[in-house]
């Protein structure tokens, strides 16, 4: 997925972001100012779909040189409606697939990824999740899901975007993404509990 994509989806995300309306005044300063607000989600999304530091970084570095690339020849009005979050996370996720298909994807869990532990109590199903070892079962199981469960389930509790949020940046539809998600959690719930068990910790 090249500029085409990156052009394509920002018809559908309009918003008054004021940073939006810098970048199609040519701001030089807000280019430097969105790579700082949004790298820090957009590395953490990516970690936690390609489970590998290297890769998620490079997958960021990528969705910045095809955000600007595109900004640099879409109209002054469209960029000043851009919703920027969620066109970012779609570039993102066009990247991370370009890699699934050409499978470069490596799964490691050989650290607990950063700033996710603060939110794994938030998660449904992972009322449990407790300490570094526990919560890296449950990333580990994460990578254990489909493609389109991961991306679903990653996007509402790793990055607190709503349905439609998800929806938007996704191009499925809301109902399909609450499916997602669902369907997504229980499926980590029985995967920990199976980690569980193997690991000693399950009841008698």
């Amino acid at each position: 997925m090249g500029m085409e994509t990156e052009l394509e989806s920002a018809e559908d995300m309009t918003s008054l972001d004021p940073l939006a309306r810098r970048l199609a005044d040519g701001d030089p300063g807000a280019p430097a100012e969105l790579v700082e607000r949004r790298h820090a989600e957009l590395y953490r999304y990516a970690r936690a779909l390609l489970h590998d530091a290297s890769a998620a970084e490079d997958a960021v570095q990528e969705t910045f040189e095809r955000a600007f690339a595109a900004l640099g020849k879409y109209p002054e009005e469209r960029i000043e409606a851009l919703s920027l979050r969620a066109w970012l996370y779609r570039i993102t996720l066009n990247v991370v697939r370009n890699a699934w298909r050409k499978g470069r994807r490596e799964v490691s869990v050989a650290e607990t990824p950063e700033r996710l532990d603060e939110r794994s109590g938030e998660m449904p199903g992972f009322a449990t999740v407790t300490g570094r070892e526990t919560w890296m079962d449950a990333v580990e199981a994460l990578g254990r899901l489909s493609e389109r469960q991961r991306v679903a389930v990653t996007l509402r509790y790793l990055e607190d975007l709503p349905y439609a949020g998800i929806s938007e940046v996704t191009g499925w539809p809301e109902n399909t993404c609450k499916t997602l998600v669902r369907r997504g959690v229980q499926r980590l719930g029985v995967l920990l509990e199976g980690s569980d068990e193997k690991n000693g910790k399950g009841g008698s």
